[in-house]
């Protein structure tokens, strides 16, 4: 199992659009589909390995009292929502409790430190509807086991300060000066800079567009555009993501235009980091990509000459760092 009873535990959980990940102090990764769905008092849902069940019986957390939700691939499947169609702040609670494995072996969790990330760690409302949300009591039931869960601390890093760290820790910049750090993920993408002692520079945060952009190119595709219907962006997301380029069960492909959508998707990312990173073009080293759509940037790598990279698992980095 992922937690022992002997002991308390710290853990990070990156809240993706995409996907949700944790990882504990020794490297353990664990991952969920980043979609959810309330239920019913009437709905009976069986878990899965790719899908959580929590049924929230009591606890500081009022705004859940009863209710029931189901978290992965069971929640698209019944019809609910991905999560880069709402502010995954508000959502955090449901997604974060659903990642707290106890049961038999562990019917009761404390977690003396939990660490989240977001895009901007300075905007208040959303960093306290994490950490009140989750701090404290709540006694649960995971795929029909009961499970007590005490939060004592939840820490709140901008994203992309993980993914520093652990490249840092895995050596991966070759030059000490200014380095970047362009996390390509689902709903956006995050271009930050940090110097070379490793200080997040302010100034430098872009947002660019992330999957979620491409998949809105995808959309304009001539034979998506002829169904009778407007193209679903999440089947979109999952052809690019399953590499099969083919939208749901309809067996239309966008393959044949997919490279000039990443093209023009990729220009634009560019454009927008020359023009915000200008001041520090002359003396940066090297920008290390990440996240979930970090293999489709392998232009911006060619076009660089090398001083862009991709970085090995790029999808696991920033929840690898978060507890550094």
């Amino acid at each position: 199992m992922f937690f022992k009873t002997s002991q308390k535990i710290q853990i990070a959980i990156d809240i993706g659009n995409r996907l949700i990940k944790s990882c504990n102090p020794s490297g353990y990764i664990t991952t969920l589909p980043s979609w959810h769905k309330d239920l019913e008092e009437w709905d009976n849902p069986i878990a899965d390995k790719n899908s959580v069940v929590i049924h929230y019986m009591q606890g500081d957390n009022h705004n859940l009292l009863k209710q029931a939700w189901v978290i992965g691939h069971l929640a698209q499947d019944l019809g609910g929502s991905p999560t880069f169609e709402s502010e995954k702040a508000f959502l955090a609670p449901k997604l974060v409790l659903a990642m707290l494995e106890g049961g038999d072996t562990m019917p009761h969790i404390v977690v003396e430190r939990l660490v989240c990330a977001l895009p901007n760690e300075l905007q208040t409302e959303k960093v306290d509807a994490i950490v009140k949300g989750l701090v404290g009591n709540h006694r649960i039931k995971r795929n029909g086991e009961a499970v007590t869960i005490d939060i004592v601390n939840v820490e709140v890093q901008p994203e992309t300060l993980g993914v520093f760290k652990w490249l840092l820790s895995q050596k991966l910049f070759q030059y000490a000066r200014i380095n970047g750090v362009l996390d390509l993920g689902g709903k956006t993408g995050i271009g930050q800079l940090y110097t070379k002692n490793g200080t997040l520079i302010r100034e430098s945060r872009l947002i660019v567009g992330g999957t979620y952009q491409l998949a809105q190119l995808v959309a304009q595709h001539p034979t998506l555009i002829r169904q009778d219907t407007t193209p679903n962006l999440s089947l979109i997301m999952d052809a690019i993501a399953d590499d099969s380029l083919k939208y749901g069960t309809t067996g239309i492909s966008f393959a044949d235009k997919f490279p000039q959508y990443v093209s023009q998707w990729l220009e634009d990312v560019r454009n927008k980091l020359k023009i915000g990173w200008a001041k520090w073009l002359p003396e940066l080293g090297e920008t290390i990509i990440v996240g979930g759509s970090a293999a489709l940037a392998k232009p911006i790598v060619e076009q660089t000459g090398g001083r862009f990279k991709i970085a090995p698992q790029p999808q696991f980095c920033s929840v690898l760092g978060m507890l550094k």
